[in-house]
């Protein structure tokens, strides 16, 4: 990984390995040239609108395939990406979309009975910096022309050339903050060579690889789920199934349909998993690996 940024790490991956599955996603799988496909597209589009390198893109998104492409379009625009749980209550989004700035923000239409479109209404009168929303949904709604659905701004970017990104891995890329448990949260500036480092160095220890299927990765939001998770898996070249239901039922279930080989999770959810084990049988046979973080 050493010289290559988060754009540039994709494109390499999809160049000498575009038909392997990169992305599993309930019936859907994406090739790494899909996603960079699509990635290019986005980048393009947004560009198109005004999106700049240096401009803050925040996604509120659960764990998602467009999550992971408006990543690698924010990295090809040399963009900073401001990953936010979908679950943080009103107040605390509008803070962390204005402490970063944010000139455009992707975000699910409706989750967990939340209706985000409303959300955002709400909120943009309120955040003067914030200038596009890209939604993802199956709504065929009327919006602005500030608002944007993500498939057609994919359609629009297509084939389009756009302003290269920054080729320095040193380059600010991600804004990630802190829970704020004693005080405002903290925005924690991360370039593309500490997240790929990260990345690289959980993939080597870990012995990641091309035919493994890793689960359990259902906040991408987080450090350890777009370095460890989404990163590692594309340094690898290994296929991520991504939940957007993080339980035990939920992951034990994605492990035994999709053949996983390599389980990341926390220590909760692996009580919680042995607990139902305990009530019914499932398939783990495939596992080679369980990685716990986050807690002892």
């Amino acid at each position: 990984f050493e010289g290559l940024t988060v754009g540039s790490a994709l494109a390499s991956r999809a160049t000498s390995d575009p038909e392997s599955d990169y992305l599993r996603f309930e019936d859907q799988v994406f090739s790494f040239a899909e996603v960079e496909s699509q990635a290019e597209s986005l980048a393009a589009a947004l560009a198109n609108l005004g999106v700049e390198a240096g401009d803050s893109v925040a996604i509120v998104l659960p764990a998602c395939p467009e999550f992971a492409v408006s990543v690698f379009a924010a990295a090809k625009l040399g963009a900073v990406v401001v990953p936010l749980n979908p679950r943080l209550a009103t107040p605390e989004l509008q803070y962390m979309l204005r402490h970063s700035e944010a000139v455009c923000a992707i975000t699910i239409e409706q989750d967990r009975d939340v209706d985000f479109l409303q959300r955002f209404e709400e909120l943009m009168p309120q955040l003067p910096e914030l200038q596009y929303l890209v939604t993802v949904g199956e709504e065929d709604l009327w919006y602005d022309d500030r608002i944007f659905q993500f498939e057609d701004l994919l359609s629009a970017g297509a084939g389009r050339d756009f302003g290269g990104a920054p080729a320095d891995p040193s380059e600010r890329f991600a804004l990630l903050y802190t829970s704020g448990t004693s005080g405002k949260p903290k925005g924690v500036e991360l370039s593309h060579g500490n997240l790929l480092s990260a990345a690289a160095g959980t993939a080597e220890t870990i012995g990641l690889r091309p035919d493994d299927r890793v689960v359990g990765i259902s906040a991408l939001f987080h450090v350890y789920g777009l370095a460890a998770g989404l990163l590692g898996s594309l340094l690898a070249g290994a296929s991520l199934v991504l939940l957007p239901e993080g339980g035990a039922a939920a992951t034990l279930g994605a492990v035994e349909r999709y053949g996983a080989t390599v389980h990341f999770g926390i220590p909760t959810l692996f009580v919680a998993e042995i607990a139902l084990l305990r009530e019914r049988a499932v398939d783990v046979s495939s596992l080679r690996l369980a990685v716990v973080a986050g807690a002892p």
